[in-house]
């Protein structure tokens, strides 16, 4: 039997929408699949490094079969990387929110900077697993640095930093957050203590962005009163 360009016209329109439909189906079960499984690792990463997970345990905490897991990823590396990821992302938001209103780059750095070394105080767990698994959003250009670049991008075009290459200064700014997070995480640091250091590293990370050195520690220290009070 002869099909009518017509004919077959509507039957790929049909196709096309059962397709869709499907699609629209399973999308929110893939989600809840995606999510239980860095809800998992969020855990277990906590505890230890991706090494000394195997995937089969990954799957069975997250309530999943195996073979989801390599729907969504490469390998146990690709696994931690978008862990971390999506906790680096919530801390992003946070620096986002606290930094409503404010325009200045220089405090809005400080205050960047401070609000990380908060979330490691506030949970280690989760700071240990964006140290140990979190290699791809070390890059500048990475887009979860989109927030820090426009800083810096604002801050060089303001006069307020030195015109030194936008990377360089990402590259930098983003070595601080992580030695930072990596003493905060530390066991038996005093919060006084702590906040002191962030004071003097946010002080030399502002000076040598341009800022002049008394300013730098005036904006180091109304960053983390504001933040870690």
């Amino acid at each position: 039997m002869t099909v009518s360009p017509r004919r077959q016209a509507a039957l790929f329109e049909e196709i096309h929408a059962v397709t869709v439909k499907f699609a629209s189906r399973q999308e929110p079960r893939r989600l809840r699949t995606r999510a239980a499984l860095l809800a998992s690792g969020a855990e277990l990463l906590g505890q230890r490094p991706i090494d000394a997970i195997a995937i089969n345990e990954i799957v069975e905490h997250a309530g999943v079969a195996k073979g989801s897991f390599f729907n969504h990823f490469a390998d146990k590396d690709d696994f931690a990387g978008a862990v971390a990821e999506e906790i680096r992302a919530r801390v992003e938001e946070q620096v986002a929110a606290i930094n409503q209103g404010v325009t200045d780059p220089a405090l809005r750095l400080a205050r960047g900077v401070a609000r990380f070394a908060l979330f490691a105080r506030a949970d280690r767990s989760a700071a240990r697993i964006m140290l140990r698994g979190h290699a791809r959003g070390l890059h500048a250009d990475h887009p979860l640095n989109a927030g820090l670049r426009a800083d810096i991008a604002g801050g060089i075009a303001s006069g307020r930093f030195d015109a030194i290459g936008e990377d360089a200064a990402i590259t930098f700014v983003i070595g601080v957050c992580q030695m930072l997070l990596a003493v905060e995480i530390e066991p038996d640091r005093a919060a006084a203590d702590m906040n002191a250091l962030t004071i003097e590293v946010l002080t030399l990370l502002l000076a040598s962005l341009g800022i002049a050195r008394p300013e730098a520690a005036s904006l180091a220290a109304r960053g983390v009163e504001a933040i870690l009070g």
